[in-house]
């Protein structure tokens, strides 16, 4: 799926074709849409996205929207996750706080949560044998928060100035690895979730939007960074480059059961090309 010139598309990753679009509330913005794509434990599948007016929730194989601007917020990333406990949520950082909605319904579970810094940046990691953490990133550093609602806080806050973007990887025994765009761009870092100990070295970025995605590609974990309209390949743990780049501004990513990955690159000028990687 992606968004594009006031519509959301999605197409057969397999072949190409486009296989519809999805219902767009009047007057969303969907340039600012990051989407996000969350299976229930019922095998029902959501889209997620935040715009400035709140929360935009859809049905994944109607198109249907469900939930318009809840939250009455400008929510700025989403996160979306099913918990160690077997619950759903979706999690948005926004201007009022942490809000947190049920993704079957998109109503807010309670109200926002005050957050300790300026919240921007959210996600959600599985501990391995324990609860899930909600990590957060704002302007002074990453921090983690145990329980559906953040009752309270796991480990040290970790010290990384003005956090961009987060996403969560997890390597071949399970463990979570908490990936960050920090310092407006300039590099990306990658934290253990239980410790909050740093792993590898910082992998350089440029540009002040810097979207991130990873994948396994022959049991090997990827860190793919698009920035200054290129695409780049890292691996996640080493920090060392691949040859091969992209044409793309934006950028996600999915591991396949065959251990290849798909890759897709989106430009700003809307044209969405995929990659197989194997």
């Amino acid at each position: 799926m992606a968004a594009s010139s006031g519509r959301l598309t999605r197409w057969d990753a397999e072949s190409g074709r486009p296989t519809g679009n999805f219902q767009v509330p009047e007057n969303a913005s969907t340039d600012t849409f990051e989407l996000t794509a969350l299976v229930l434990p019922d095998g029902q599948v959501r889209i997620a996205a935040g715009d400035e007016d709140g929360l935009c929730l859809w049905d994944g194989a109607s198109g249907r929207l469900l939930a318009n601007a809840v939250g009455d917020d400008q929510i700025f990333q989403v996160a979306g996750e099913v918990t160690g406990g077997g619950r759903a949520q979706l999690v948005g950082t926004g201007v009022n706080g942490l809000h947190m909605w049920d993704p079957v319904t998109g109503a807010p579970l309670s109200p926002p949560l005050e957050h300790v810094g300026d919240v921007v940046a959210v996600t959600i990691a599985k501990l391995r044998g324990g609860p899930s953490l909600i990590v957060t990133g704002d302007y002074e550093g990453v921090r983690r928060w145990q329980g559906d609602l953040c009752e309270s806080s796991f480990g040290a806050k970790i010290n990384a100035p003005h956090i961009d973007m987060l996403t969560t990887a997890y390597n071949d025994d399970g463990r979570p690895l908490i990936v960050g765009v920090v310092e407006e761009g300039e590099v990306v870092c990658r934290w253990d979730a239980e410790t909050g100990e740093e792993v590898g070295p910082p992998i350089p970025a440029e540009g002040e939007f810097v979207r991130i995605a990873t994948a396994t590609v022959s049991g090997r974990l990827r860190l793919f960074t698009a920035d200054q309209d290129m695409v780049r390949q890292w691996d996640l743990l080493s920090g060392e480059s691949f040859k091969q780049t992209f044409i793309g501004s934006y950028v996600s990513a999915a591991s396949l059961p065959d251990g290849s990955a798909l890759l897709a690159a989106g430009t700003k000028g809307g044209n969405l090309t995929t990659h197989h990687l194997v």
